[in-house]
């Protein structure tokens, strides 16, 4: 029974180890160390089936051996206590306990969003994707070791979205050094210096929060035919009232930088055939950034004064989380997106999926974004371009 009981141990522990490693490493200051096991975490299933099946062989020997000792009267019936029913019971205990580590780690270690007294009113928020995380564990170990980063105002990591929020002060800290103290900790920063992470760099798109405001670029002039609006139901009975007609839809931030650009796609693209195409388009300027209020929405929707042209003001983003929830169950705010819809579809109880759309968010910023619609700058015209021409 010493050989079963061992292996249970053994075999529990390694199903739970991919979570433990984390707390061992916070404790003891080991760095890379936590995330050295995350590699268990595929084989954690076979782990935990050969844990059982020792325990259940375990039990079985015991009742078997115990029933012998009964039937054998001239047979003193004294086990020593490593081989008793209550050093088993433990044992069985303490290994149900490491192999259901992962579920409920979570509430040893109750989580807020870190946040310190830095001034973030100059802040800058990435969020980036993470490999490595299993439980909530490996959550603390990213945190506890950001938070130590001068010029880091807020972290929040998520083993379940796979990823890390940061926000930081640019004129403290760079983004180079905040994946370097991830990394550091053994967990993995996926792919930033791959094509699309390099345009981010260099501003080519939009980013979770790192648009820089270009009020510049806003016309002085407001349009005041522009519905600010209270819930999405006032944006759904216009939708449908266009049918008959391929709808055209996009959200966009009035102070992004590349929203605007993006708006400047859309005038020389899908506005220039809304007659021939027979197109309806809808523009629903939403806030995502500190300077997105009604004043400068109004501003952005004079870029497009056609009073066939309804525009909106969304300023808490209830339509952008309707279309993210739409695109993808992991979705989350959809903005600087671009879509299309059939004539005869119809808004009932749940949004419609386009049959075609583009946005410029980063996948490497938005996992749940498609890749394959991620289109910026000028290749966003040319996508709008071909899209509208297969009308």
């Amino acid at each position: 029974m010493r050989l079963q009981i061992m292996l249970s141990v053994l075999t529990a522990l390694g199903a739970s180890l991919c979570c433990i490693s984390p707390i061992m490493a916070i404790a003891a200051g080991a760095g890379s160390f936590a995330a050295s096991f995350h590699w268990i975490e595929p084989y954690r299933p076979y782990f935990i089936s050969a844990s059982v099946l020792v325990l259940g062989v375990a039990w079985f020997q015991s009742f078997r051996t115990r029933k012998a000792a009964d039937c054998n009267c001239d047979t003193p019936n004294k086990v020593s206590f490593f081989q008793s029913k209550i050093f088993l019971s433990a044992i069985t205990i303490t290994s149900l306990l490491l192999i259901t580590f992962p579920s409920y780690s979570k509430f040893l270690f109750p989580k807020t969003p870190t946040t310190t007294d830095q001034d973030q009113t100059v802040n800058k928020k990435i969020e980036l994707p993470v490999s490595g995380m299993t439980c909530s564990a490996c959550e603390l170990h990213i945190e506890g070791e950001v938070k130590k980063l001068s010029g880091v105002s807020f972290v929040k990591a998520s083993y379940e979205k796979k990823s890390a929020v940061v926000e930081f002060d640019e004129t403290k800290i760079n983004a180079d050094k905040i994946i370097a103290a991830i990394n550091g900790t053994g967990y993995k920063v996926e792919e930033l210096k791959g094509t699309i992470a390099q345009k981010d760099q260099n501003g080519n798109c939009c980013t979770n929060g790192t648009c820089k405001n270009h009020l510049a670029l806003l016309p002085g002039e407001e349009n005041k035919n522009i519905t600010t609006i209270s819930n999405v139901n006032e944006i759904r009975k216009v939708f449908n009232q266009q049918k008959g007609r391929t709808r055209f839809v996009a959200v966009l931030s009035p102070t992004c930088g590349w929203c605007l650009q993006g708006a400047g796609s859309i005038q020389k693209t899908v506005i220039g055939k809304m007659k021939d195409k027979n197109i309806s388009v809808m523009i629903v300027w939403t806030n995502m950034l500190k300077t997105d209020d009604q004043r400068n929405a109004r501003k952005a929707a004079s870029l497009f004064n056609d009073e066939n042209i309804a525009q909106f003001f969304d300023a808490e983003n209830k339509f952008g989380d309707i279309i993210a929830r739409r695109l993808s169950p992991q979705g989350e705010k959809a903005w600087d997106i671009y879509l299309f819809f059939d004539k005869d579809t119809q808004w009932n109880q749940d949004f419609p999926r386009p049959f075609d759309y583009a946005h410029q968010l980063s996948p490497f910023y938005h996992s749940w974004v498609d890749k394959t619609k991620y289109f910026c700058g000028d290749d966003l015209t040319k996508r709008l371009t071909e899209i509208t021409g297969t009308l």
